[in-house]
């Protein structure tokens, strides 16, 4: 397939980009038509639609299994980004820049939100799919309010953000005795997004 015709294959569609971001971003993760839709907030018809184009240029491995539903098993289609294609790392690259460009609405609610003493963004948002964790907030805040402002990101990102609020005492502690999740997580790649500390 020439470049130029696979490119618009991939991004040609908003819905197919939406689908290719929510792969990419979990490889090696893979997940059913339904499952995309539920996650991608889309029709399971325009996913179904779409898949076949992605397998298509190579970018989507497909792969039929058996699944138990209502107690009959039939197959099912599931889908995964595909590793091996030639341009996963700079289609990967190019999503985790993106979204570094849809941080400034993010960052802007955090630091309002009283109570909030520090935040890292790690994991999926350094293009570190195996993370543990994709946000390290450390205070106390308003779980609602919290929570409805990583929801609303979510949605803008496509794909569901790993999250660990910690209370400024807890945080104090761990990097005291040297904690390996915490020093881990502070040494590794990160994007500070508030630093409040008193």
């Amino acid at each position: 397939m020439k470049i130029f015709s696979m490119l618009t294959k991939l991004f040609s569609s908003p819905v197919r980009v939406k689908i290719l971001k929510f792969l990419v971003m979990h490889a090696p993760a893979e997940f059913s038509a339904a499952d995309i839709a539920a996650k991608t907030k889309s029709v399971v018809r325009s996913v179904n639609k779409e898949m076949g184009k992605l397998v298509e240029t190579g970018a989507v491995a497909e792969e039929t299994k058996p699944e138990t539903l209502h107690h009959k098993t039939m197959p099912v289609k599931h889908y995964r980004a595909n590793q091996d294609f030639i341009l996963f790392n700079e289609i990967k690259n190019l999503f985790v820049k993106l979204q570094i460009l849809d941080l400034d609405g993010f960052k802007g609610k955090m630091q309002n939100l009283s109570g909030l003493n520090y935040g890292v963004l790690t994991g999926r948002f350094v293009g570190d799919s195996g993370g543990e964790v994709d946000l390290l907030l450390v205070g106390r805040a308003d779980n609602k309010r919290l929570e409805k402002i990583i929801t609303d990101f979510e949605h803008t990102l496509g794909w569901e953000i790993n999250w660990v609020l910690m209370e400024l005492e807890e945080y104090d502690y761990r990097q005291k005795i040297g904690d390996m999740f915490l020093t881990a997580l502070l040494d590794g790649p990160k994007i500070e997004i508030m630093r409040k500390f008193v």
